[in-house]
């Protein structure tokens, strides 16, 4: 079943636990369906097992049906609705849809006098958990909810890929895992059936998805934590050990914070520190290590020494 129709059943549903009769044209009107479709979705949720009857008045949720209430105090409904109305920066894909619809819920469910301090204070203004996507979403909205679906339903999918690396489109057949959200960026977590091995696949570079009739099962031992634990952001490579060096001016905000699980900071006497890291990959740590420029000094690999001696002596063309 679709995340969409999912979506709209468990809404009816809340339709039936705030009113004691309910019609199908009620249904419609609000959810903005047909009432055929009202129809259906109700005959969809007495097959679920929802105890449903009707008489001439319209339908009723029998009173013994247990549905859970969440009590929230303020702070707490607060706490959403700030981190629903930053999803408004995800346009385009599956969670900015239902999180702001989840956004209008919270203040639906308020009682006026709050909901009036709530629109007329911008609290949306006061929090921002950084969400914002560099990628334009909205355009491949459709695709990305059908990737997002077959996730969902364990089911397998039919990608054309363009590779960054190839610059040319390929056919790959993935099992879905998870999805990732790295600075800005959407990314598919999958069983790749061409290299045979779990790959990370930029949801921006999928051209086209179809979704299979196979089935698959996420292995119990796959965990995404553990997956990206030795890469430095998203690309994951051999296990190599990175020593640097950092200046006294940097040294204090490197010791800040933790960049890496395999960190290791040790301060020198002149003030300056150095840094241990183990990384799965060195492309992605190579990007940092250029942001700090002249304060900081590759002890080893020697290989990504030299790479960023060439890249020092390219900047130096550029602006001699």
């Amino acid at each position: 079943m679709k995340i969409s129709n999912i979506w709209r059943l468990l809404r009816i549903l809340l339709i039936f636990s705030r009113k004691s009769k309910v019609k199908a044209r009620e249904i419609s009107e609000d959810l903005e369906i047909s009432v055929r479709q009202a129809y259906r979705d109700i005959e969809c949720l007495k097959l679920a097992g929802i105890p449903l009857y009707s008489d001439k008045n319209g339908f009723t949720l029998l009173p013994d049906f247990f549905m859970p209430k969440i009590s929230l105090d303020i702070p707490e409904i607060l706490t959403l609705f700030l981190l629903c109305s930053s999803i408004k920066s995800q346009k385009g894909t599956p969670y900015g849809d239902l999180l702001s619809a989840a956004c209008d819920k919270i203040l639906n469910a308020l009682p006026e006098s709050i909901k009036k301090v709530f629109l007329a204070s911008d609290y949306d203004a006061i929090v921002d958990f950084g969400l914002d996507t560099k990628v334009d979403y909205k355009k491949i909205d459709e695709m990305f909810k059908l990737i997002y679906e077959a996730t969902i339903a364990k089911k397998r999918i039919s990608l054309r890929y363009y590779s960054m690396e190839t610059k040319k489109l390929g056919k790959r057949i993935i099992d879905p895992y998870a999805f990732k959200f790295n600075f800005g960026i959407w990314y598919l977590i999958g069983f790749c059936h061409l290299r045979n091995e779990v790959r990370t696949f930029r949801i921006d570079r999928i051209r086209k998805i179809e979704i299979l009739e196979e089935n698959f099962k996420v292995p119990e031992s796959f965990d995404m934590d553990e997956y990206f634990k030795e890469s430095w952001g998203i690309i994951r490579g051999q296990k190599t050990k990175v020593n640097l060096r950092f200046t006294k001016e940097a040294a204090d905000f490197i010791a800040e914070c933790t960049w890496h699980p395999s960190q290791k900071l040790t301060k020198n006497k002149d003030g300056s520190l150095n840094a241990q890291f183990e990384v799965g990959g060195l492309s992605e740590i190579k990007i940092w290590i250029l942001g700090f420029g002249e304060n900081v000094e590759v002890l080893e690999p020697e290989k990504l020494r030299q790479e960023l001696k060439n890249t020092a002596v390219k900047i130096n063309h550029i602006y001699s």
